[in-house]
């Protein structure tokens, strides 16, 4: 784990986010008033199989993944964290997870620990990937999305070579990070160079759970950016992208809404850790 100080922090696209949408908007500054943890690493596939072994939890596919046609994403049944259609070691991030598991992981963990294990909220996620910076880039290493291969393991060059056939013309926008990783799907947690506040692969590698409930505007945060307390939500929030995410969809800012039952070989986890 990391510590994380508090400080201002930055949710949403500014200025020179091109890509910007307008359920990023406006740019808000919360104030986080107390420090927090954060895991350095994404919850690697060993992790959440030692959860799984030790709660006798069922397995569940229907994983979003192109193992079937390289480049066509869709659901199949037979995809689970197990086998999200690609090779994996242990130190991997784990894939194929919804919300739901993210939030039974969670639970189990404060069984084994002193407890305060929870997921990031989005401002504490923009936070984190921030690194706590006053000025709002567009990605953690500035507003240059060519200058992060050595920080997040995306859909680049290397990417476009093993998908070379791929049909883009449905995309309204298909920019591969101009620069090569040489990874392809993901990679060993913190194979590549953390960010200021020593978190590794905040984004790339997999996109994480948040704990908001999606909605189109911020208003309903609160000063502090806890989400407002929501028993059923039509749609959860993941953040960072993956190995098989675009350019203007790493943004910091960009955010990802899917179901609560939503599993997909991009999306995995990343804990927090209240500290009182």
């Amino acid at each position: 784990m990391v510590m994380v100080p508090a400080g201002v922090a930055i949710l949403g696209a500014g200025p020179d986010d091109k890509f910007r949408t307008a359920d990023e908007l406006p740019e808000r500054t919360f104030t986080l008033r107390e420090a927090f943890l954060v895991s350095r690493y994404e919850i690697t596939l060993d992790q959440y199989e030692t959860f799984v072994r030790a709660t006798n939890r069922a397995v569940g596919g229907d994983c979003l993944t192109d193992r079937r046609k390289q480049g066509y994403w869709q659901y199949d049944a037979a995809t689970t964290f197990r086998d999200p259609g690609f090779e994996q070691g242990g130190d991997h991030p784990v894939a194929c997870v919804n919300w739901d598991e993210a939030q039974a992981y969670v639970a189990w963990l404060n069984t084994q620990t002193s407890g305060g294990y929870r997921l990031l909220t989005e401002v504490e996620w923009e936070y984190v990937a921030r690194g706590g910076a006053a000025q709002n880039f567009v990605y953690p290493w500035g507003n240059d999305p060519a200058r992060g291969c050595p920080f997040a393991n995306v859909f680049d060059r290397t990417a476009m070579q093993a998908y070379a056939g791929m049909d883009t013309s449905g995309y309204k926008v298909f920019d591969p990070m101009d620069c090569s990783d040489d990874l392809l799907n993901t990679s060993p947690v913190g194979a590549l160079k953390p960010n200021a506040f020593g978190v590794h692969d905040i984004i790339g590698n997999v996109a994480e759970w948040v704990e908001d409930c999606y909605s189109a505007t911020r208003e309903r945060l609160s000063e502090s950016g806890v989400p407002p307390a929501e028993t059923t939500c039509a749609k959860r929030v993941a953040k960072g992208g993956s190995w098989g995410t675009l350019a203007h969809n790493v943004r910091i800012a960009e955010r990802l809404p899917y179901a609560a039952t939503h599993r997909d070989d991009s999306i995995g986890i990343r804990v927090a850790k209240t500290l009182r």
